[in-house]
């Protein structure tokens, strides 16, 4: 078993792996030009000079929340002159820089205006203005309700809910004057940085963070972020922290499930207290069964058994029932950085952890399993429950077979936080656990 923990470790431990991340795509139409990354899509009218369409990627679903509608008022970054004329552009082109950001650049007799579509999972964007004249600038919106300005006029933000979606679209500069739908610049020149997507606190921190905090306050306004929003948040940030500490999405998540083992080892030891209890009583148990054939007259003598014992059967059952919510927020917040953990480093051979398939995590479920293995023979009180140990330890993990590579990490690292906690507890007992052989039902091989 030693040499079994070993492996599993080096396995652990293994050096890092940096992968690249997603690239821009571009795909150019008669009028159009779709510049599009893994969270967001913006379509370009390239005759026009403005945006058509934003579609973001997030939780599986591609929601397209604002479409550009002339019907509606002229919303699509339009560049206006002083008198409220339309300027349009004479020509256009885009290229790639060296981080990967796609720049479309449209050209107008008075100056130039750049969309600059940012290679970052941050769903975020700019817009860069360089005229010669005062000129103003027709914002998106997605919101006639929910709609306001920053303090001093900073920014502009409106926010709505689609196909059950929280979506924010925030515009914000350092230069100029922000009023409804419209952006003004005395000297014709501006950056203005925008946020369009899910309303991910930890993104629009990412994108806007000079007005993150009265965004949010906004927000709450109007309803976006609620009590229970901060409650989520505080757990997604937190895992945040410590890929941010880390500098990988992979040793992050190993060490969330290292504080969250010792955050839960009060209930975990009251676990093994059990296991170990039962183990004592084992030998009574026995004599019981032999005793008594009725099943109910065995059941009694248990219970009083256990009550003078001052021995709770269902005290072990509490961490396996904590595991489940545990699961549900690590699976959530995988998938509240499933964009994130796309462009980061990979984690050893895998090269994105939000994603998973068989195949992709056969690692995880051999490790899991072989750990598995080893707890039923360390822990269990007879080869019948050993035996039965090690099915459910073969069968849950490739239940999960399918989840994101993310979630069997935590998993499989609480695995082997598990048997190592056993087997120092155990080896002070002075438990030996069962062998292959003893499970199995098999006699023990002649001393050599």
């Amino acid at each position: 078993m030693k040499r079994a923990i070993i492996l599993t470790l080096i396995f652990m431990t293994l050096f890092t792996l940096s992968v690249s991340g997603k690239e821009l795509l571009t795909q150019e139409g008669t009028s159009t030009l779709i510049v599009s990354s893994k969270t967001l899509k913006v379509t370009l009218d390239t005759v026009k000079g403005l945006i058509l369409g934003v579609t973001s990627y997030a939780d599986n679903k591609s929601v397209e929340f604002y479409v550009y509608n002339e019907t509606l008022g002229k919303d699509g970054f339009n560049i206006f002159d002083a008198e409220g004329n339309e300027l349009l552009p004479t020509s256009f082109s885009y290229r790639k820089d060296v981080d990967g950001n796609v720049i479309v650049t449209f050209n107008y007799e008075q100056g130039n205006k750049s969309f600059i579509i940012l290679n970052s999972p941050y769903y975020d964007f700019k817009v860069e203005l360089d005229f010669s004249q005062k000129i103003e600038v027709a914002l998106p919106f997605i919101s006639y309700a929910n709609q306001t300005l920053g303090p001093n006029s900073s920014y502009y933000l409106t926010y709505d809910k689609f196909s059950g979606q929280k979506t924010l679209f925030a515009i914000t500069s350092m230069q100029g004057t922000f009023k409804f739908q419209r952006y003004q610049t005395e000297s014709g020149k501006g950056l203005l940085e925008s946020f369009a997507g899910p309303m991910r606190l930890i993104h629009v921190k990412q994108a806007l963070p000079q007005q993150y905090d009265a965004i949010v306050k906004d927000l709450q306004d109007f309803g976006g972020v609620t009590f229970f929003s901060w409650i989520y948040h505080g757990i997604v940030y937190f895992l945040f922290w410590l890929y941010q500490w880390s500098g990988n999405f992979g040793w992050a998540l190993i060490l969330f499930t290292i504080v969250t083992r010792f955050i839960l080892y009060p209930l975990y030891h009251i676990q093994t207290k059990s296991m170990l209890m039962m183990r004592m009583l084992q030998p009574e148990v026995d004599r019981i069964k032999k005793k008594y054939k009725d099943p109910k007259k065995q059941q009694e003598a248990m219970m009083a058994l256990y009550k003078e014992k001052g021995y709770n059967p269902a005290s072990g059952c509490l961490p396996i029932l904590l595991q489940l919510p545990v699961l549900i927020l690590l699976y959530n917040a995988i998938r509240y950085f499933s964009e994130v953990m796309a462009y980061t480093p990979g984690f050893l051979i895998w090269k994105d952890l939000s994603v998973g398939n068989f195949v992709q995590n056969i690692p995880f479920i051999i490790i899991t399993v072989i750990v598995g293995i080893f707890s039923s023979l360390l822990t269990a009180q007879d080869a019948r429950s050993a035996r039965s140990g090690v099915i459910m330890q073969v069968i849950f993990p490739i239940l999960f077979a399918t989840f994101p590579s993310g979630l069997l990490l935590y998993w499989t690292t609480q695995s082997v936080l598990q048997l190592l906690i056993s087997w120092v507890v155990y080896t002070r007992q002075g438990i030996k656990g069962l062998t292959f052989r003893q499970m199995l039902g098999l006699p023990e091989r002649p001393a050599k």
